[in-house]
């Protein structure tokens, strides 16, 4: 193949040959994500690509419009992502492939700009974001086709734009989202209080204490920021004051509230991580039995930012992409309980959940759940969150006696 630079600037020409790199990069970056995913070849179809870009505030020089477009496009990534039927382009890649194309990214954006990102990414599907005041309009390009518009109004900001979001991405995109009730846990049963009180604590580590009998690891909990995981630290609490953004250690509870005593987790995360893919510490595996009920609780503190908290049951279920001497890779995630999102409160709380692993609806019984993992998520703003006195119990009362 001849390419013809003639005519071109040498400005241009570099400009040109700059966004052809940056799309190959992509495009390789994305054919390996479809192939780990499964691939052509796969028996499972890839699940289709799409990406979320930047939401434009119709107000340019209002910092909280643009703020509250930020806030909604992260509200949007994330069920997306969490929905599992997508396989969702990253927004630093959107970003770095408008800023390529030298796009300003300001309202009015144009009909051809978008077209032009959309060409450019080659996702299958695109969402692009509007909001005007309170009002908030998605459209779903599917190719470069625009296919649906959706308008709904925000929410105040001290109410949770959850099912707002929720339920324009199901108009948008058919998807159906399972919540959780308000009421997480009832204490008014005796028999299950009685057993919550009497049953072994499952969790590993939960006051997280173990790192200080070891070499400073805490072993049964292991920290992830986009591809780096790894097992957090302790540190004194005069480190803690000094402990870098995106990072997760074990600190002394002092770090935290002054008169507290104990140790706990600590998650600190910057801007950047925390309007992208956030900041997870999760515990390792915690065998489970499948259909039993199960209490979680722990305590938490957080001076910014939102958190999330889920409770993932897997089974034994290796596939082509396992390995013998990986036990973790002979696992699938099946079952997923979420907690309703925390927010930045002034002290210690305590946040709870009944819930009961099972597999698949009881369709399929090969794959009873067998493990379990608290995860503990937090994203969206800025700051430090601390965790103490994780509780896993089972409460299935006994089978009476024949």
């Amino acid at each position: 193949m001849v390419i013809c630079f003639e005519g071109l600037g040498v400005k241009k020409l570099i400009l040109t040959l700059f966004v052809w790199i940056l799309m190959g990069l992509f495009c390789s970056s994305l054919y390996a994500q479809v192939n780990a995913a499964g691939g052509a070849n796969s028996s499972t179809p890839a699940a289709p690509t799409l990406a979320v870009l930047p939401f434009v505030p119709s107000d340019p020089n209002d910092a909280s419009m643009e703020d509250l477009a930020e806030r909604m496009r992260f509200a949007v990534d994330q069920k997306i992502s969490r929905d599992g039927h997508f396989n969702r382009t990253d927004d630093h890649d959107v970003d770095a492939m408008i800023s390529a194309l030298q796009l300003t990214w300001t309202a009015p954006v144009s009909d051809s700009d978008i077209h032009q990102v959309i060409s450019a990414l080659g996702t299958d599907q695109t969402i692009a974001g509007f909001v005007d005041g309170r009002q908030l309009t998605l459209r779903l390009y599917v190719g470069e086709k625009l296919t649906k518009t959706v308008v709904a109004v925000i929410p105040p900001d001290n109410t949770s734009p959850r099912l707002t979001i929720e339920g324009m991405l199901t108009r948008l995109e058919g998807i159906q989202f399972t919540h959780v009730t308000e009421q997480q846990v009832n204490h008014s049963n005796p028999v299950i209080e009685a057993l919550f009180a009497a049953r072994p604590n499952l969790a590993p580590d939960p006051e997280f204490s173990a790192a200080l009998a070891g070499n400073g690891v805490a072993a049964e909990w292991e920290v992830f920021l986009q591809k780096q995981d790894y097992h957090p630290r302790f540190v004194s609490a005069s480190d803690a004051a000094d402990l870098p953004r995106d990072t997760a250690a074990i600190v002394p509870q002092n770090a935290a509230t002054p008169a507290s005593a104990g140790y706990c987790l600590m998650m600190r995360i910057g801007k950047f991580v925390a309007d992208n893919n956030g900041l997870a510490c999760e515990s390792m595996w915690i065998p489970v039995i499948d259909g039993h009920h199960y209490r979680f609780a722990a305590e938490y503190h957080s001076n910014g930012p939102d958190i999330q908290i889920f409770l993932k049951g897997f089974a034994y279920w290796p596939d082509e992409f396992s390995t013998p001497d990986n036990l973790a890779s002979q696992r699938k995630e099946i079952y997923r309980a979420q907690l309703l999102t925390l927010t930045k409160n002034d002290g210690w709380d305590t946040t709870e959940m009944d819930f009961t692993p099972t597999s698949l609806a009881r369709l399929d019984k090969a794959h009873p759940i067998q493990w379990l993992r608290i995860d503990f998520f937090v994203y969206l703003y800025t700051g430090d969150v601390f965790f103490r006195n994780v509780v896993l119990k089972d409460i299935t009362p006994d089978s009476p006696t024949k």
